[in-house]
């Protein structure tokens, strides 16, 4: 990373943890007795430069260049990885689709990689805005991976990434990519419902 952008990458990080040591409750909502806080807050992931490449035909398979395909192929990732460490496979739902879709549009739209909209929104607030009642949430964010395989990969080399992709009780899942074809925007939301 060069010039303005590493700068302002790097002051974004440092406020996350300055943000990141305040008292969990600030993320979590109201106390809950019992089960862990609803919401895990990952470290950022180093953006990758790449392009993203042209679809594909894959048969009947969702084509890599929409967002339904790039969703499937990053569910089908995901899936295979929480496969080897012994997870359910998640579901693609359109509620969370569409909630990680508006926040890959809105950190596109503002060159901010970040877990909160610019309206505040922090990600269990916008799953309920799409109708989903999550238990459980967790979010991955990544900037200009390539590919649906290559995010996948970023995260898992990222230990608090790969931590929630690799949570065993989320059964749901919803993914968005926005963006130019040089840079993608891509959001993970990974739930469990109430």
């Amino acid at each position: 990373m060069t010039g303005t952008f590493a700068k302002t990458f790097s002051a974004g990080c440092a406020v996350l943890a300055v943000l990141l040591s305040c008292e969990p409750a600030a993320w979590a909502g109201p106390p809950v007795p019992g089960p862990p806080p609803p919401y895990e807050v990952p470290s950022w992931p180093v953006p990758v430069a790449g392009q993203w490449h042209a679809p594909s035909s894959h048969g009947s398979r969702p084509s890599h260049g929409t967002a339904a395909g790039a969703a499937a192929r990053v569910a089908a990732e995901v899936n295979r990885r929480r496969s080897e460490a012994g997870c359910a496979s998640v579901r693609l739902l359109a509620p969370l689709n569409r909630a990680a879709q508006a926040h890959s549009a809105d950190m596109a739209a503002h060159g901010r990689l970040t877990h909160s909209g610019t309206d505040g929104s922090r990600p269990d607030d916008r799953m309920r805005a799409t109708g989903y009642r999550p238990r459980h949430t967790g979010e991955a964010v990544a900037a200009g991976a390539a590919t649906a395989e290559a995010v996948v990969r970023q995260w898992m080399d990222s230990p608090p990434h790969r931590a929630i992709l690799l949570t065993c009780r989320y059964t749901d899942a919803g993914v968005g990519r926005a963006g130019g074809s040089d840079n993608p925007w891509w959001t993970l939301d990974l739930a469990a419902r109430q």
